[in-house]
């Protein structure tokens, strides 16, 4: 039983890390984020969800959060802002080992001390599961360099409906780092 239970918790420590949620920022420092007022989403050239669904899904969902009451506006044409987002994923692999055993007798016996046999078997079981990485660029429209990049990274759920929710968790995360980037005050 104990050794059952060391095994769940150590599957439980590689599964965790796996299952988490990872969101980033970063952007130029001596930009004046508080001047920006509208926006320009604008379509990658590369490297986009492959299903057009989900493509839909992700732009909807970045226009949604920065035309929020409050937020910035989109326009058609001399935005303060350009918008667009990446992904990109890799497979990964997680082995699993558990074992088994129950082993002999050992004790003495007319001073000499016998062992008896025992017997073991162990099962490695492989788990491959997709990392991805939605990546978020805005670049200055007048300059034409990028000021502010957002990246969440998860493990990827199958279900599109999970992968959706997936995407609007990176997307609020990201947007209340936004905000404080917007209102000067830092990541």
């Amino acid at each position: 039983m104990r050794n059952a239970l060391r095994i769940a918790v150590v599957a439980l420590l590689f599964a965790l890390p796996a299952a988490a949620q990872d969101v980033n920022i970063d952007f130029a420092h001596d930009y004046d984020f508080s001047k920006i007022k509208t926006f320009q989403y604008v379509e990658s050239d590369k490297d986009i969800a492959a299903n057009p669904l989900m493509d839909e899904r992700i732009v909807s969902a970045i226009r949604s959060r920065l035309t929020a009451p409050g937020k910035l506006t989109e326009v058609a044409e001399n935005p303060d802002l350009y918008v667009t987002y990446h992904l990109s994923s890799k497979e990964n692999t997680v082995y699993n080992t558990t074992g088994f055993a129950y082993g002999g007798y050992g004790g003495y016996w007319g001073g000499w001390r016998g062992y008896g046999g025992g017997m073991a078997s162990a099962t490695t079981t492989a788990t491959t599961y997709t990392e991805g990485t939605l990546i978020i660029d805005a670049f200055d429209a007048a300059q034409k360099k990028l000021v502010w990049r957002g990246s969440g990274t998860v493990t990827v759920k199958d279900d599109p409906e999970k992968a959706a929710k997936q995407i609007d968790n990176i997307l609020n995360k990201l947007g209340k780092k936004w905000q404080k980037i917007h209102a000067g005050q830092g990541k």
